[in-house]
């Protein structure tokens, strides 16, 4: 499925303003038709503005570093910027240009809200709040999703005061309603941060007593199935480009050690277009905004789709550069021109079969790094050096590096996505 080309543009210069580094990776301004068109403003916290490589800054008319939302904040955050301090700078630059010639962007989980909150305090075009929550509120994205008939696990929000009042009784409450097993995860997180996985009474009563578990939390029925994403680009409420990618292994699995890949599947694959229509409904029922969306499911052993999870924005990590290459579309340039009116040239680089994984950790001290034993070929990013202590892997965000992995022979290339099921990147002294 191809991507559409975005609106014309401005006959003024347009002041495109990116919060975050996240999906600059793969931005190209050197395809813009008509450079002169648009000027680039970068607001960037304090600890994501040193991932801005001098050739990304060099693209910025302006770039601003602001504090981080949180004083201390998690890795999953520390790219999140202050809202009170990205509003005043987007004011200032709406003192010399018009509304109507002004968009905020993030392609960053953390950042969608407080773009959001920009938008809706200056009057700019674009998301607001309220169209936003439903892609960050797990409780509020499953049940609209369930009242549109997509079909989503059976779930419910964690009541604190229930468990103080009983753990047992509490128990019963939630498996009468999703069963045994099931799963518990913050509403508002990603990269499977703070997901549980109850098996057993004996698990549920390890939880806090008092029923605090950090956050607001939710339960749901635990799907047995493949995880896949469906990863779409709108404009104007229908779907212009959309690709699917077929998971390793489940998330659950990434925590005991087994590295975590998605294969980007070709457009003639029975799954694509019927998994693409399936989010499609997803994200109607969310009220889909103009742009990017990364949408998770479930293919059963029954071959029922079931609804995750979605996302305002693109897949992170280096699965957006994989789906570039795939593809041979400039991903990033198709939804910045849809959300902003500034038009680019098709994309110039190799088109070639192409997927992204991950390396989790295990706790201890780094020994040797392994590379893989496959075919294809690959360019790792390790994050972590022999001689290095470090934690073990209990979501998607703390892991030991990422590589991507390229053949043009995509029969080829899927043999070594199965090969790496059983990879261990890392030995331990």
């Amino acid at each position: 499925m191809t991507a559409a080309d975005p609106a014309p543009a401005h006959a003024a210069p347009h002041t495109a303003v990116f919060i975050g580094t996240r999906g600059l990776e793969a931005f190209d301004p050197g395809l813009f038709e008509d450079p002169s068109s648009v000027r680039l403003v970068g607001i960037f916290s304090e600890l994501d503005a040193p991932h801005l490589t001098d050739v990304r800054r060099g693209w910025f008319d302006e770039v601003h570093v602001v504090p981080t939302a949180e004083r201390d904040p998690s890795p999953l955050v520390t790219a999140q910027i202050d809202v009170d301090a990205g509003t005043e700078i987007v004011a200032a630059l709406l003192r010399g240009t018009s509304r109507e010639r002004l968009t905020v962007h993030t392609y960053l989980e953390q950042n969608v809200l407080g773009a959001a909150e920009i938008r809706e305090r200056l009057g700019l075009s674009g998301p607001h709040r309220a169209d936003v929550i439903p892609f960050l509120d797990k409780l509020e994205m499953k049940r609209r999703v369930a009242a549109a008939g997509v079909r989503a696990p059976a779930f419910g929000a964690w009541d604190p005061a229930r468990h103080r009042a009983g753990a047992r009784a509490h128990f019963e409450h939630i498996t009468g309603r999703v069963g045994l097993p099931f799963v518990l995860k913050p509403t508002d997180s990603a990269g499977s941060i703070g997901v549980v996985t109850v098996e057993s009474y004996q698990d549920f009563a390890a939880l806090p007593a008092d029923g605090d578990l950090g956050r607001a939390y939710e339960y749901e029925e635990f799907i047995d199935g493949r995880v896949y994403s469906v990863n779409i680009i709108s404009a104007a409420g229908r779907t212009v480009f959309g690709g699917v990618t077929e998971y390793l292994v489940n998330s659950a699995d990434v925590a005991g050690g087994r590295v975590n890949a998605d294969i980007n599947l070709l457009d003639e694959d029975p799954r694509v277009a019927r998994m693409v229509a399936f989010a499609g409904e997803a994200l109607d029922a969310l009220g889909r905004p103009d742009g990017a969306s990364h949408l998770e499911l479930f293919l059963t052993g029954d071959d029922e789709l079931v609804f995750l999870e979605v996302g305002a924005r693109f897949k992170g990590l280096s699965g957006l550069a994989a789906m570039q290459r795939h593809y041979g579309e400039a991903l990033v340039n198709v939804a910045f021109g849809i959300e902003s009116g500034v038009r680019s040239r098709p994309w110039e680089g190799e088109q070639v079969y192409c997927f992204d994984a991950c390396m989790p950790l295990r706790a201890g001290v780094v020994g040797d790094r392994l590379e893989p034993k496959i075919d294809s070929s690959y360019e790792m990013r390790w994050t972590v050096h022999p001689g290095d202590r470090v934690e073990g892997t209990s979501d998607l965000v703390t892991v030991g590096g990422t590589f991507l992995v390229w053949n043009r022979d995509f029969d080829a290339l899927y043999r070594d996505f199965r090969l790496l099921a059983e990879y261990q990147p890392f030995t331990y002294a």
